[in-house]
């Protein structure tokens, strides 16, 4: 119990941390372009959604429950197996229309290594998250 609370802290100060490195990026950078955006975007909604674990998890453990009991294992296990096949497929699409998002996005022709590479973690932690949603919410787990 006191181990889960510590550990919420560390995730806690973790997610802090990384928001304001992005802020501090976003405030410190060069480019006006729209894509610029997009290296703050990333962090940014990964912080949403470890705002909204760490709040749940919270929760529970603050009403006595385990953080982690063998049902929330298996959605964790259930979404990542999914989440991984989708993103197989985001990562087909972004190959597939890379010229698309670099006119749309970024303005330029192609996309570089960096813009590919959080697009794909960006893409895979969304999916990740919807995943972990709907088995959450999903009553009885296979």
């Amino acid at each position: 119990m006191k181990n889960d609370k510590f550990r919420l802290i560390v995730m806690a100060i973790l997610a802090v941390l990384v928001l304001g490195t992005a802020i501090l990026y976003f405030i410190y950078r060069k480019e006006t372009n729209s894509g610029a955006l997009v290296p703050f975007l990333i962090p940014v909604i990964l912080v949403m959604f470890m705002i909204f674990f760490i709040k749940r998890r919270y929760k529970d453990v603050k009403e006595g429950m385990p953080m982690e009991d063998e049902r929330s294992k298996k959605v964790i296990m259930q979404a990542s197996a999914a989440s991984f096949q989708f993103s197989l497929y985001w990562l087909l699409v972004i190959s597939w229309f890379e010229p698309f998002f670099a006119r749309t996005l970024f303005g330029v022709e192609k996309l570089d290594a960096s813009q590919t590479v959080g697009g794909a973690i960006s893409g895979m932690a969304i999916f990740f998250f919807i995943f972990w949603l709907y088995y959450d919410k999903k009553g009885k787990l296979i």
